[in-house]
């Protein structure tokens, strides 16, 4: 028999071949007859928050860290160490979504990675117990990043547990949440940066400025577990099962579109790779711009970076609950993509900023003065970005770029695989986004050590036009999955 089909005002009613009538419609016309429970929407929002100061916390103080500890260790060394917590998500990402997509649970994955990351934090702390320190911080971040690959549960969780009417408020909070850790991470450092290198000893413990806050995250993780145990809720109302109980047809949830899904994917790893880049390269690139001590890059980044936070987190919050956050997300995503540009524009070092950079006096650190390190050649043909360019491109550009990428682009993900189990699937975009950073930071600081910032600015500026063109092209692609019903007969 022939297929008859007619649009109604819901969607497009089609026959098949048995007369059943086959109905495609949105996702949203079943599952907004659900609620999502609020309560333990915003733990998970919250535990995303805490897992990002994990990642995050010693960005900025961990090169004077690590030059106090282990002499021998050097820039590159540095993006290896910054590197290996990435690493460690990157392997225990698709792990913990795997767990979910055969347990269909969030709750023990999200306590074994806090308990993992809490060991891994007290580790860091008692590095100054340790010979040739650098390998066990290197193992150190590792460790941690074996606890914290725990955000893919919970980035499955804020993209399930949540109907599609408040999936981009649910994932922006939770975004919001994360960049809020990122960002929150060095300030926290930087608060505690009066107590100085040395501070006192404790038996053979030192408490200083690097090593209060290990010892303050292993107490956020413990916490956050006893949270998780007692009061957070599994609901997993953004799921539909085929065939469902109770309902007048059977249910079908076609194929994802998988071109849309792995461009959701790299705009999740750009947004990873410059925020690594930047929190990783501030310091050592203010101490060559500004002439900055290290005590000073932390503290003065610490606040720019606070800034920073203030309107990404500000934005995250308009996106998620104003008509904002309505606008078609792939403009959202190419308005972030222009704003990370703008940052890449004014952060190159034109012939026409003054210069040349200044060298670290003769005998001194970067402990005691700011400058370049003698081995730096670059130095002598670098121009030096005003001071006010660069606060701006910090606070104002990034603050407004990480919103309209990373939000949208995780929200858009997750409403092209459809209301279906995704573990194995946000694993992988977790996992992009713990990628991303390790080839980031290796790539950034072995580029900064050689040739100076000049073609960080040239790789950054090249990926993001690559995300850019990808939108454009496959615009009509990156749309949510449309279901379909066949009416029971």
């Amino acid at each position: 028999m022939t297929r008859v089909s007619f649009t109604s005002r819901s969607g497009t009613l089609i026959f098949d071949e048995n007369e059943n009538e086959k109905h495609e419609f949105s996702a949203s016309e079943v599952l907004d007859k659900r609620e999502t429970d609020w309560r333990s929407m915003w733990i998970s929002i919250f535990l995303q928050l805490s897992v990002g100061v994990q990642v995050s916390v010693y960005y900025m103080s961990m090169w004077p860290y690590l030059q106090k500890l282990d002499k021998t260790a050097d820039v590159d060394f540095l993006g290896w160490i910054v590197a290996s917590c990435n690493i460690g998500s990157t392997i225990s990402n698709p792990i913990y979504g795997y767990w979910n997509q055969r347990t269909m649970s969030v709750k023990t994955p999200v306590i074994i990675g806090f308990l993992i990351a809490a060991v891994a934090q007290t580790w860091y702390g008692l590095l100054s117990l340790f010979p040739h320190a650098k390998w066990f911080m290197l193992a150190a971040r590792v460790a941690t990043g074996f606890g914290v690959g725990n955000i893919a549960a919970l980035r499955i969780y804020a993209a399930t547990a949540s109907t599609p009417k408040d999936r981009m408020k649910a994932i922006s909070y939770g975004t919001g949440g994360f960049v809020l850790g990122i960002s929150f991470g060095p300030v926290l450092s930087a608060f505690f940066t009066p107590l100085g290198e040395n501070g006192w000893k404790l038996g053979a413990i030192y408490i200083n400025m690097f090593t209060v806050v290990p010892f303050l995250m292993t107490i956020v993780c413990l916490a956050a577990c006893v949270i998780v145990q007692i009061f957070f809720k599994e609901n997993y109302v953004g799921i539909i099962e085929e065939n469902e109980p109770g309902s007048e047809s059977n249910v079908v949830i076609p194929k994802y579109d998988l071109i849309g899904a792995l461009i959701c994917i790299y705009l999740f790893m750009i947004v990873n790779i410059i925020a690594t880049n930047i929190e990783v390269m501030s310091t050592p690139l203010t101490t060559v711009l500004y002439d900055w001590k290290d005590s000073q890059s932390i503290l003065y980044n610490g606040i720019a970076l606070c800034c920073c936070c203030i309107v990404s987190v500000a934005l995250n919050i308009i996106l998620g609950s104003t008509r904002l956050g309505k606008l078609d997300k792939r403009i959202q995503m190419l308005i972030g993509l222009g704003f990370f540009l703008l940052y890449q524009v004014f952060m190159y070092p034109w012939n026409f900023y003054s210069g040349p950079l200044d060298y670290l006096p003769d005998g001194k650190d970067t402990d005691v003065a700011g400058g370049c390190y003698q081995t730096y050649e670059w130095c002598k043909w670098t121009t030096r970005v005003p001071l006010p360019i660069y606060l701006i491109c910090f606070v104002v550009f990034f603050g407004v770029a990480f919103p309209f990428v990373e939000s949208p682009s995780a929200a858009l993900y997750s409403e092209i695989l459809g209301p279906r189990k995704q573990g194995n699937m946000q694993g992988l975009f977790s996992l992009g986004g713990s990628l991303a950073p390790v080839i980031g930071s290796l790539s950034s600081t072995a580029l900064f050590q050689a040739t100076g910032f000049r073609y960080v600015m040239v790789y950054q500026a090249g990926i993001l036009m690559i995300g850019a063109v990808l939108v454009l092209v496959f615009y009509k692609r990156l749309v949510p999955l449309k279901l379909k019903s066949i009416k029971k007969t």
